[in-house]
């Protein structure tokens, strides 16, 4: 998810696009919206902009000799990093993050138990939280518990999931 597909706060992209910038990034950040504010897209944006290899002007080096399988010479573009307002949505890091599936992201969400007497964690119910932020990218945490059958369980985030 880019910062352009997410409608009005202008300002919040642009102080979270700063703090990049300007090498600024706390070692957390919480992203608190009403329900359909959009803070959950905002705060996927946001991390798909740090892991984005443009925005970081991180080419890898093997993307910048010429393939040993025949393919053509890329171009050999300088790009300065913290020049970007918007992750670029077409390198592999932007892609992985858009398809939630990007080995540096990570979510942690309300979620029962499988089974009983084990303790729930969210890497269970992955490929639901895919489907589900796919179909309802404004849904909220009612919605996902019932997306998940959860029927009158509550959901929650254990210790040892934070663990």
């Amino acid at each position: 998810m880019q910062f352009q597909s997410i409608a009005g706060q202008k300002d919040t992209k642009e102080h979270l696009v700063q703090m990049i910038q300007h090498n600024r990034l706390s070692h957390a950040l919480l992203f608190l919206g009403k329900e359909g504010s959009g803070a959950l897209q905002l705060a996927m944006a946001f991390a798909q902009y740090i892991v984005c290899e443009k925005v970081n002007g991180k080419q890898t080096k093997a993307a910048a000799e010429p393939s040993l399988f025949g393919e053509p010479e890329p171009s050999t573009i300088n790009l300065q990093p913290s020049t970007f307002s918007d992750s670029c949505g077409e390198c592999a890091a932007c892609k992985k993050a858009a398809e939630l599936i990007h080995p540096d992201i990570h979510f942690s969400y309300p979620v029962i138990t499988k089974k009983a007497g084990e303790k729930p964690v969210s890497a269970d119910f992955i490929k639901e939280w895919r489907e589900f932020v796919s179909q309802s990218p404004y849904g909220n945490i009612y919605d996902w518990l019932q997306f998940i059958g959860a029927e009158n369980k509550q959901g929650n985030i254990t210790a040892s999931e934070v663990q």
